[in-house]
């Protein structure tokens, strides 16, 4: 048994892993940080469908640890992601051995990537991405000549692995070229190929099956609904800033000097193999990477920075990962040069010691995105809401978030938020009106107009968000926290000092007792900056009024609540 136990943390990533582990659920947040990490703790505890392409394997893994003592649902949500995270550092570990690394160098090459902030992120939120990046570790190490599996077995396993994958981020199929290295190992070592073969087909299959799910879990408020279209959905490209923004998430995961050396390794590699994996499986690996990295990042049509810089670091994981091969084989170069003079038990130690400050290095950039300021903004939105409230907003955050604080809280269960872009949906509109909101899609210029009217002469209160200009524009409207209270044509709007009040005591309601963001705190940040942008326009009021010392007070509210310089 002692014998077993040593294995496992020192020659197999054990002892890694579990610091990381720890690492990662210290570092999980208790509540919700952006509008994915919203839908997924809610869906994982309610059940539902998830924005496209459902990731119904990732939803299955948080319905099935829903058990798991968190203190709320996102926090237990994170929990869940965080062993995932943890077994996927183990796989990586084999699989460095697998492609010829000594388990000393495999420790060290894991503890540099489990370390990276972008990894230590989503490692420990609730987020498809941990899921994705096992299946890609186990791919590599399935695929391996050094692999543990054999014939129909190797096969069937990437079949299934490969399955689970696509059921989960589809993304993974960029890891295509090291399973089909693996694939045709595994055709070549058995009896009948065909029959091996057959297996992987039969094992991809299976694989498939959590998308049925998604035909039998119940419908929700934040269930998905297909969008009508795809237009506009790819812009223009920004290669040479998506680039180097790849190369930053990179250096900064890998420390940049044992990214170089992965990279050339690689490279190496490729023309002239080392013991254990010849160059076709490091001429697949570098295909995998390429297609992963740089030929993925070509295709973002954001330039990487804020908001969009937070949406396409997700997206670099993947590479980051496939680079832990070559880089354990360029850290083997120098372990086997001193491989006389290392112990593995205290070299092991060391590796786990070295994440361990690496992570604390790393901890302060994942934490100031990870304040309650999105939870608490869209608490005090719900809270703040006239009772029967319609809210109308545009972001997929505060749909999403909403939906957390309603679903798994039961905050408001009588305001209803309505996503505009779904709007168009005629599923939508029919769960809509199911909630007592006819939506009729109609043909005029302005169909947003005609749609508040209706909701407006039904009776109930009306806000919507700023990216709702036409009705700002055509009904009377006024700020009222980080949304617009729309009223009926014609009726007059509070005055200022009514409509001043009416702020400070929503504001007064809300929660800010975290550190306030900085400039480019992404989601803190925007809603810090949404939260200034409501006083400013009570300013700019008392401004064309005459009445300077109102509007130099509420200016100054503004620049409280805006992000610090």
């Amino acid at each position: 048994m002692a014998g077993a136990l040593r294995r496992f943390l020192f020659e197999r990533g054990g002892l890694v892993a579990l610091v990381a582990f720890a690492a990662y659920v210290w570092i999980a947040p208790p509540h919700i940080v952006d509008g994915d990490n919203a839908e997924m703790a809610t869906l994982g505890m309610i059940g539902g469908v998830a924005h496209p392409t459902g990731y119904p394997a990732y939803l299955l893994w948080l319905r099935a640890t829903s058990w798991l003592p968190g203190s709320t649902p996102a926090h237990t949500a994170a929990i869940a992601t965080a062993i995932l995270a943890a077994v996927q550092l183990v796989v990586l570990h084999a699989a460095c051995r697998a492609w010829g690394a000594r388990p000393i160098a495999a420790s060290a090459a894991v503890a540099i990537y489990a370390a990276g902030p972008v990894v230590m992120r989503y490692s420990s939120e609730a987020e498809v991405f941990a899921l994705n990046q096992l299946v890609v570790a186990a791919i590599v190490y399935l695929a391996a000549a050094g692999g543990p599996l054999r014939g129909v077995w190797r096969v069937a396993a990437l079949g299934l692995v490969a399955g689970l994958g696509i059921a989960d981020h589809v993304t993974c199929v960029l890891a295509a070229p090291v399973g089909l290295v693996g694939a045709v190992r595994g055709v070549r070592e058995a009896r009948r190929g065909a029959v091996a073969a057959a297996a992987g087909v039969a094992a991809l299959a299976a694989g498939l099956a959590p998308y049925a799910y998604l035909l039998v879990t119940p419908e929700n408020a934040i269930s998905w609904t297909p969008i009508a279209g795809l237009d506009g959905l790819v812009g223009q490209l920004h290669v040479a800033a998506n680039l180097a923004g790849l190369a930053a998430t990179l250096g900064r995961t890998w420390w940049w000097l044992p990214a170089l050396a992965g990279v050339a390794m690689l490279a190496v590699r490729c023309v002239r193999a080392g013991e254990g994996e010849p160059r076709i499986g490091w001429q697949m690996l570098a295909l995998a990477f390429v297609a992963a990295g740089p030929v993925l990042a070509a295709r973002f049509d954001v330039v990487p920075v804020g908001l969009d810089g937070y949406a396409v670091r997700r997206f670099h994981l993947m590479p980051a990962l496939l680079l832990a091969v070559p880089v354990a084989a360029a850290l083997d170069v120098v372990v086997a040069r001193y491989e006389a003079r290392i112990r593995l038990g205290p070299a092991t130690a060391i590796a786990a010691l070295g994440f361990a400050a690496a992570a604390l290095v790393a901890a302060p950039d994942v934490l100031r995105v990870r304040t309650p300021a999105v939870e608490h903004a869209l608490r005090g939105m719900l809270r703040g809401l006239p009772p029967g409230a319609v809210a109308i907003i545009s972001g997929d955050m505060t749909f999403f978030g909403t939906g957390y604080l309603q679903l798994a809280w039961g905050e408001r269960p009588d305001a209803t938020v309505v996503v505009w872009h779904l709007v168009g949906d005629r599923g939508y509109r029919d769960r809509l009106a199911r909630r007592g909101i006819a939506i009729e899609k109609t043909t005029e210029a302005t169909p947003s107009v005609g749609i508040a009217e209706h909701i407006l002469a039904s009776g109930r209160p009306l806000l919507v968000d700023r990216a709702l200009g036409n009705v700002l524009k055509a009904l009377p409207s006024y700020p009222y926290g980080t949304l617009f209270r729309v009223l009926p044509r014609g009726q007059a709007r509070p005055s200022l000092d009514e409509v001043a009040a009416q702020n400070r005591d929503w504001f007064a309601a809300l929660d800010l007792d975290y550190p306030r963001p900085g400039p480019d705190d992404e989601y803190p940040t925007a809603i810090h900056d949404s939260y200034a942008a409501t006083w400013r326009i009570v300013a700019d009021g008392f401004a064309t009024a005459g009445r300077r010392d109102d509007a130099a007070s509420a200016a100054a509210v503004a620049r409280e609540l805006a992000p610090r310089p």
